[in-house]
């Protein structure tokens, strides 16, 4: 790293979010209770053993999981390339990236699901079941049984809470010693935290969501997930600035040339998503192995006896909505550089990305489409609760970096 430029911060920029942050923190929290109890309360009503429940909670809590680890990587991925562009808005990556332990502690419905499951009950997991695995490999026998797979959870929290941790920690520290080698240690730990992130990540999407169906397997499945995880967090960070913006914060700092950033990098990972799904979808389709068509088939992906399922049109919707349009929709340069129109296919992303987990998940439960209102319930409970928390980490911390060393080049930034 160079010798460190200046750092400079507008005069009448607002950092503060203390006085402004409590309707919304008052907001969520309001919503968390109503969503979680509501959920809860219903999933008891159902008489299912809290199967309903438990599908339901798994992907509302994956949705907000992913977009937390895609903070982890956005703030890594800065540090390793030694980005300036996105100091402004890096540190509410860093907020996401923070709140990982709490989201471990918020796993304890798919542990507690898992133990039941090992007890006979109809759960979540087929695996988990006393003689599920008898046909399966050795090797699948080990690892898919319900010790290993809370230890591995439990391993990956512990991972990725130390990671988020320390860089947000690392990041508010500098913001009061004013101390440059902050940074550079940040730039040397990030690689290693890289690769330690993308093993772990694709383990743990192999584990929370593969692994619903015990008889499929993709090798590309983590990159997959990954791309959703990296999308939902891009589509974050446009909305939150978006939002902190409109109450007259980060006017200064964030400027269209780092929406048109963030625009760019929301079209660049839209593609990549599709090219993903594509070739894990063209693959399996080629191979025609019963083990891998049939997943497919059961989300409508193909036809059985020339009929399709209640599932079809929602593969169809993801193929459309998820890939197609706002690939066409984010491409002009006009609409990166216009903060109404990037904030609504942010928008639109981040509501796709939980359809594709509703699309990926509740197929092993409902033969044909089914949305329950307990779906809606745990979406809003989360995130209501995601809401608290972050606003409560931006009523302590500055909303961004104020003495990065790189904060001068990207108070300057334009794009060529």
């Amino acid at each position: 790293m160079t010798t460190p430029e200046p750092s400079s911060t507008p005069p009448d920029e607002k950092l503060d979010l203390r006085q402004q942050g409590w309707p919304a923190y008052l907001g969520g929290s309001v919503l968390a209770v109503i969503g979680l109890v509501g959920g809860v309360a219903m999933g008891y009503a159902k008489q299912d053993g809290f199967q309903q429940f438990f599908f339901s909670y798994l992907v509302a809590w994956c949705f907000f999981l992913f977009m937390c680890l895609g903070g982890l990587f956005f703030v890594m991925l800065q540090h390793a390339v030694k980005a300036g562009w996105s100091v402004n808005v890096r540190r509410i990556a860093e907020w996401f990236a923070s709140i990982i332990p709490v989201m471990g502690l918020l796993s304890a419905p798919i542990i507690i699901a898992v133990v039941l499951g090992a007890k006979g009950q109809d759960s979540l997991y087929e695996w988990a079941k006393p003689g599920a695995l008898d046909h399966m490999s050795h090797f699948k026998q080990i690892y898919l049984n319900p010790v290993f797979f809370i230890v591995r959870i439990v391993f990956y929290f512990v991972v990725w809470s130390i990671l988020g941790l320390w860089f947000w920690k690392q990041s508010v520290k500098q913001d009061v010693t004013g101390d440059y080698n902050i940074t550079r240690l940040m730039q040397r730990i990030a690689p290693a935290g890289l690769v330690i992130f993308g093993v772990t990540f694709t383990a743990a999407s192999f584990d929370l969501l593969m692994s619903l169906d015990m008889d499929w397997a993709s090798t590309i499945f983590g990159v997959y997930c990954f791309a959703g995880s990296t999308l939902t967090i891009i589509a974050t960070l446009i909305l939150v600035v978006i939002f902190l913006q409109a109450r007259g914060f980060l006017r200064k700092s964030v400027t269209i040339e780092h929406f048109h950033d963030l625009g760019k990098l929301l079209f660049g990972f839209t593609f990549f998503y599709g090219y993903i799904a594509f070739d894990q979808y063209m693959l399996q389709w080629y191979a025609n192995l019963p083990d891998e068509t049939e997943w497919y088939a059961r989300r409508g992906a193909t036809t059985a006896m020339g009929k399709a399922n209640g599932w079809s049109w929602v593969c169809l919707l993801i193929l459309f909505a998820h890939i197609l349009i706002p690939f066409a929709g984010l491409m002009s340069r006009h609409v990166k550089r216009n903060p109404v129109l990037l904030g609504f296919w942010a928008a639109w992303i981040l509501m796709m990305e939980w359809v594709d987990l509703f699309w990926i998940a509740m197929p092993q439960l409902h033969a044909d489409f089914h949305l329950d209102v307990i779906d809606l319930c745990l979406l809003v409970g989360l995130g209501g609760l995601v809401t608290a928390l972050i606003v409560r980490k931006a009523s302590h911390d500055a909303i961004r970096p104020i003495h990065d060393p790189r904060l001068a080049a990207s108070l300057a930034f334009e794009n060529v």
